[in-house]
């Protein structure tokens, strides 16, 4: 069973699956391998230890035994760290450097420590600089609460027009408001499920239509079949 653990700007994901579909999302993705991994995107095949890959990239899992994978939040210090120092304005990095990975079963609290000692302390919990409104907003789209909620729900509280509340978000962020809420929604329910809940009553709580939904929605950001992803969260 993979394990996932959920961070402020990042989640932690240590997969037992090997293959997913073609997919894409509105998260970086860090990928870190016990060995080279080996990942085909547009531009031909790239191979390394470490492999980033930007938002928005349809991509598989790489190919290779992958210590573990983060998905990372657009919006943070540390989404902007990894753009300025290894995207450098490209969809992709690929080097090799065993400092994120490790020797043995590495556990989240390991996992954590090899990312400070990385990318340093200054671009954690921490948020781009932003329209203060926006900041605002993310902070309490990120604590959840907004779950079930609609865009108009939180247009109305500040106040806006929601084509006006929309416009703003994704001219600040780059993200979609609807998509960035997607991905906090299907967090809220994973947790949920993972804390005992029935997957029903999670995901209709978190604001998704039904468990298919949910499911689909899992599909499309992790590549992972709608039955292996109730598997994974059993």
């Amino acid at each position: 069973m993979s394990e996932i653990y959920f961070e402020n700007e990042y989640i932690i994901v240590k997969p037992s699956y090997r293959q997913t579909r073609k997919h894409k999302h509105n998260m970086l993705h860090l990928f870190v391998g016990k060995h080279r991994l080996k990942l085909t995107v547009d531009e031909g095949i790239i191979t390394g230890s470490i492999i980033i890959l930007e938002k928005d990239l349809l991509h598989m899992a790489p190919e290779g035994e992958m210590e573990y994978f983060l998905f990372i939040d657009p919006t943070s210090r540390l989404a902007e760290e990894i753009r300025i120092n290894y995207l450098k304005g490209a969809n992709f990095f690929a080097g090799d450097d065993k400092l994120l990975s490790g020797e043995g079963d590495l556990d989240a609290v390991d996992i954590k420590r090899r990312l400070l000692s990385y990318f340093g302390n200054d671009v954690f919990m921490k948020k781009q600089d932003l329209d203060e409104r926006v900041v605002q907003m993310l902070g309490e789209i990120d604590s959840f609460m907004y779950a079930g909620k609609r865009i108009s729900d939180i247009a109305g509280i500040y106040g806006y027009s929601e084509s006006y509340l929309t416009h703003l978000f994704k001219h600040e962020t780059g993200v979609p408001l609807k998509n960035y809420m997607l991905m906090r929604q299907f967090e809220y329910a994973w947790i949920m499920i993972n804390k005992g809940e029935k997957i029903t009553e999670a995901v209709l709580e978190a604001g998704f239509a039904s468990s298919s939904h949910f499911s689909d929605v899992c599909r499309r950001l992790t590549g992972i079949s709608a039955m292996d992803v109730l598997k994974e969260l059993e």
